[in-house]
């Protein structure tokens, strides 16, 4: 049966054979789900914590206020953390197609394309969540102090408010599925080079019994053959 090289279990794992160090690969691995894990409680921060914080507020000028403060913060974490996600995931997809070499594609191919599919539906609506209607609320609030336009009717805001509120559930519901879609991956990668191991053994094992049945057969054939000798010579 022919071996795996030791370059391929260490550049999988990201854990140094010798000294269980961590290394390049499992270091990305841990900031791609630091990122994402950050980026879902940024989201749960949004609908459980800013909003209804700034409903309690003693006017509309304080709601708002708290909001845009809120919002200064949330705005460029979310994208930043996202960034990082991305840029991280594919730095570990370059180390897994160097490593897994033709295989790359036929093992995790299908479910890497739904992941990415996924991935850009979740960019496309933070970036809108983000510009689209979260700071458009302090903007608009800058450009009426400064007596350039109107502010937000209170309707608005609170229109824009729900959808904040509806796509950052949507958000984590595509979050949710990237990380099964994702442990998808992880399990293929893991079943399959132990499915191949087993069915190698099978292989080496059923030529092996060959083998072995080959010389036993010969010797039953020799036998009946020196039987049926001594038969025709007794006649």
């Amino acid at each position: 049966m022919r071996k795996k090289p030791a370059g391929n279990d260490f550049s999988m794992s990201g854990v140094h054979p010798q000294t269980g160090r961590m290394i390049g690969g499992e270091f990305l691995t841990w900031l791609h789900l630091c990122a994402m894990a950050a980026y879902v409680g940024a989201q749960f921060a949004v609908i459980y914590m800013l909003i209804p914080a700034a409903e309690t507020a003693p006017s509309e000028a304080a709601r708002r206020s708290s909001l845009i403060a809120g919002f200064k913060f949330y705005n460029p974490f979310t994208i930043a953390v996202l960034g990082v996600v991305v840029i991280s995931g594919a730095t570990r997809l370059t180390d897994l197609k160097a490593s897994m070499k033709f295989d790359y594609f036929a093992r995790i191919g299908s479910a890497l394309e739904l992941k990415l599919a996924l991935a850009f539906v979740l960019i496309f609506i933070q970036t809108y969540i983000t510009f689209g209607l979260a700071f458009r609320i302090g903007r608009q609030e800058e450009v009426a102090a400064h007596g350039d336009g109107e502010a937000f009717t209170v309707e608005r805001v609170n229109s824009m408010l729900r959808r904040i509120r509806a796509m950052a559930w949507f958000t984590i519901l595509l979050a949710a599925a990237i990380i099964w879609v994702s442990l998808t991956m992880v399990s293929r990668m893991l079943d399959e080079p132990a499915t191949a191991s087993r069915t190698s053994a099978r292989a080496d094992s059923g030529r092996a019994t060959r083998v072995f049945r080959r010389p036993v057969r010969l010797a039953m054939l020799a036998a009946r053959d020196n039987g049926q000798r001594k038969t025709q010579n007794m006649i």
